[in-house]
């Protein structure tokens, strides 16, 4: 009887203090709840407006989460809405209340955007005052994150123009783990330390300027590689179109990338200036359409060589190498309004570029080997290489043609040059060397029976007179060495308002016109 009445008081102060617990956790929570709420109608500046539907606040979990939100971002000054943010939900879980009150460090195990929203307008953004110091965010207590997380955002950067979209992308999903930052790291160029991440993004978007733009059908991205898509990069405006927009002559392009993949990206910064290395790409199946039209006027401003361009940049660049396989490019030209555009077409394309960079040392060279069927004939190769460091743009380029039958090339010869090519081209070796002034090398040919016909200006037929006397200074391919080649010289001078392609091409003009015009003996 004792113990029970023992027993009694016991159970009784046992669960009064069961109640009492959970009576003051709930109040706690309640509390912290309207601490936080107020806190954060109070704390946040005047130009950051923030509205929420709900809020949950578990003090034994450590989580803190808000739904509906809408978070807007106004200039300074002005008071111009330059960003906004909708999300159905933002969680907080793990928040670890003995480092934030003993170690004093902020560590949340998880952090969690559901759905976030953002359109930003940049052309609303004031300019600061060059008064104004710039300063840095200044934080108290180190922070750290085990993991960030974003799921189906969006993200969409607007312009000032009816073609208002700059930059969008859907479908966002991102992860990094291990975000950590402190009082002295958040000073620095990057502000964190992390490791692990991936993110996924289909449908991205970018406006490239007034007349191209670049779409990508999915995008994967992490520590491992990077992998894009669906890659399309396209003219805005069909070919007649943009000849009437444009003042000066520009390729109407299609450029598009089945696959594409980049291993091992990295990033950071040397002093001041960004750098990126990674490791091998490869890029599957390109197909390249281009168009110009030749009766607009001449763009005349000066073209850098690739190798100037790289030397430029303002960032550091590592790439070792990037392959290119099965790739296509069809060019073609306008010259005259009462014919077709002249095409010339490269297929079964496949390269392999090696060390694109602008860091390498004096010595180490940058270089192209590629391959390529030519006008669904011909086999032809190109080797070229040059060194970023020579500020002269010196190069070497070594290139062959075999078993090509000149009538292929015919629809070119007649829309751009008014003229017919007959015979095949069984062999055809050049090298040249150079630098951003002028280039000189060797060439040899051994072809059959070559010969070509001028036409008339209305290309209605031949113009006789003018094939019978270019035809006598054309060699038939009868003079030539014991392995049946003719031999010629190259010499050309850039105009620096042409691409490097076309100071090739000048190259091998000279060169052709060498061999079948000259004596065709080896100097």
């Amino acid at each position: 009887m004792f113990k029970k009445l023992t027993k009694r008081p016991l159970l009784l102060i046992f669960f009064l203090l069961l109640t009492v617990i959970v009576a003051a956790v709930v109040l706690a929570q309640f509390m912290a709840k309207d601490a936080l709420s107020d806190y954060l109608d109070r704390k946040l500046p005047k130009h950051v407006q923030l509205q929420y539907e709900n809020m949950e606040v578990n003090l034994i979990d450590g989580t803190i989460a808000l739904q509906d939100i809408a978070l807007d971002f106004y200039d300074h000054d002005s008071m111009v809405l330059n960003t906004t943010v909708r999300m159905d939900g933002m969680a907080l879980k793990g928040l670890a209340y003995w480092d934030f009150l003993v170690n004093k460090e902020i560590y949340v195990r998880r952090l969690l955007l559901e759905r976030p929203r953002l359109r930003h307008y940049p052309y609303r953004m004031q300019p600061k005052k060059e008064t104004e110091p710039m300063g840095v965010v200044e934080l108290l207590k180190a922070i750290e994150i085990g993991e960030f997380s974003v799921e189906e955002g969006t993200l969409t950067l607007l312009r000032e123009t009816s073609d208002s979209v700059a930059f969008a992308v859907n479908d966002v999903n991102f992860s990094i783990d291990n975000i950590r930052t402190d009082p002295e790291r958040i000073t620095k160029k990057i502000p964190v330390t992390y490791e692990a991440y991936e993110l996924n993004a289909d449908s991205l978007y970018v406006n490239l300027g007034p007349f191209e733009k670049l779409n990508v059908t999915s995008l994967t991205w992490n520590q491992s590689y990077a992998k894009i898509a669906g890659l399309r990069l396209h003219s805005k405006y069909s070919k007649t179109e943009l000849s009437r927009q444009l003042s000066v002559e520009r390729d109407h392009i299609d450029l598009q990338i089945p696959e594409m993949k980049l291993d091992s990206i990295r990033f950071g910064f040397e002093k001041n200036t960004l750098y990126i290395h990674t490791g091998s790409g490869i890029i599957k199946k390109p197909d390249l359409e281009m168009y110009r039209d030749k009766l607009i006027a001449d763009d005349t401003k000066n073209k850098k060589l690739y190798s100037r361009s790289l030397r430029e940049l303002p960032i550091h660049i590592e790439v070792p190498k990037v392959e290119i396989a099965n790739g296509r490019i069809s060019y073609s030209e306008q010259v005259t309004t009462n014919a077709s555009p002249g095409k010339l077409l490269f297929e079964n394309l496949n390269a392999t570029i090696l060390n694109i960079s602008n860091t390498y040392p004096e010595g180490d060279k940058t270089e192209i080997k590629a391959r390529t069927k030519f006008m669904g004939d011909g086999d032809m190769t190109l080797d070229w290489s040059f060194d970023v460091n020579h500020d002269n743009d010196a190069f070497l380029a070594a290139g062959t043609v075999s078993n090509f039958n000149t009538e292929r090339i015919n629809p070119f010869l007649e829309s751009n040059l008014r003229a017919k090519a007959s015979g095949t081209i069984e062999q055809m070796y050049f090298t040249v060397s150079g630098n951003g002034v002028s280039a000189s090398g060797d060439i040899k040919m051994k072809y059959d029976d070559f010969r070509f016909q001028v036409l008339k200006k209305d290309g209605s037929g031949v113009n006789r007179f003018l094939t019978a006397i270019g035809n006598l200074f054309v060699d038939s391919g009868s003079d030539t060495d014991a392995e049946g080649f003719r031999h010629g010289n190259i010499y050309a001078e850039r105009d620096p308002t042409k691409s490097f392609f076309n100071y090739l091409w000048l190259n091998v003009q000279d060169g052709t016109i060498s061999v079948l015009t000259g004596n065709g003996e080896k100097e």
